[in-house]
């Protein structure tokens, strides 16, 4: 679970400041980098006020949320069920699904200490491509180097790349989640489901 804590951090590290860099047609390796190194020294410098939620909650809301996917990643969670859902019922898991993201967003960087990130392999996108993942590391004083991979995918409408899922040593954030929240919305339905996920809100 610590390590978890670490992906979770460097999904922040790694996305916050993306208004920054508003070109649709961006090369996601390059945007990650970019992003990556521009807010580090933000974070850095302003983590001894990350335990200050209303501080942690402004750099989430503002230069983080906006650019996950996050209706993506609740519909791959909803799954095989989304058919049989209603839009109000879609629409409401979404909006609990963005809170329980924030919540643990919040929570992991309340606990940032001096990790850095190590830039990815920048590669050529061809045009037509709308699914990428970006591999990065974690790096700390002292500690091993943690492989991230971030998946980010390309609005065809937009064109504009947002992240919707972190996978760190095989382990993938999405995956843990439709695993836990899928057989509940099948078997119990999209309440039960937005029940769970309140049941984890700690705020």
């Amino acid at each position: 679970m610590k390590k978890i804590f670490s992906y979770f951090l460097a999904l922040g590290i790694a996305l916050c400041g993306v208004s920054s860099v508003q070109a649709a047609d961006n090369n996601p390796y390059e945007l990650a980098n970019e992003v990556a190194t521009t807010t580090i020294n933000d974070i850095k410098a302003n983590k001894d006020k990350l335990s200050d939620r209303s501080v942690a909650e402004g750099i989430i809301e503002k230069d983080l949320i906006p650019y996950i996917d996050i209706k993506y990643a609740a519909y791959k969670v909803i799954g095989t069920s989304l058919k049989n859902t209603s839009a109000e019922e879609r629409q409401r898991f979404t909006d609990e699904f963005a809170v329980y993201m924030k919540n643990s967003l919040i929570d992991v960087l309340s606990k940032y200490t001096n990790q850095d990130i190590v830039p990815a392999k920048v590669e050529s996108v061809d045009p037509s491509t709308n699914l990428v993942s970006v591999k990065l590391l974690i790096r700390e004083a002292g500690k091993k180097d943690l492989e991230l991979v971030l998946k980010l995918r390309k609005n065809n409408k937009t064109g504009q790349w947002k992240a919707f899922d972190l996978i760190g040593e095989n382990i993938s954030m999405l995956d843990a989640k439709i695993s836990e929240l899928s057989p509940i919305i099948k078997n119990n339905g999209v309440d039960a489901a937005i029940a769970k996920l309140k049941s984890g809100d700690k705020k």
